[in-house]
């Protein structure tokens, strides 16, 4: 799997996991906004881009919530 790194330092793998056009629906299905195709998390096309979020992984600006109350763990 190709991997990059973003202006941290921190190692992204590139694939629709992380990628900027995905969009999960209330089924849990991944789907690609760009080609409308239904997609593993592992899926990988031409037109990948980083996630706003990954792209800020590693800065310290963020904080860590608990999934199910969404209240924050770790600042």
């Amino acid at each position: 799997m190709e991997k990059t790194r973003n202006i941290y330092g921190i190692e992204i793998k590139c694939c629709c996991a992380s990628c900027e056009h995905k969009t999960i629906d209330y089924e849990g299905i991944r789907q690609c906004k760009l080609m409308g195709l239904k997609v593993q998390h592992k899926f990988k096309c031409s037109k990948w881009q980083i996630s706003c979020g990954m792209s800020k992984a590693g800065s310290g600006l963020g904080v860590v919530r608990h999934i199910l109350t969404k209240e924050i763990v770790i600042e």
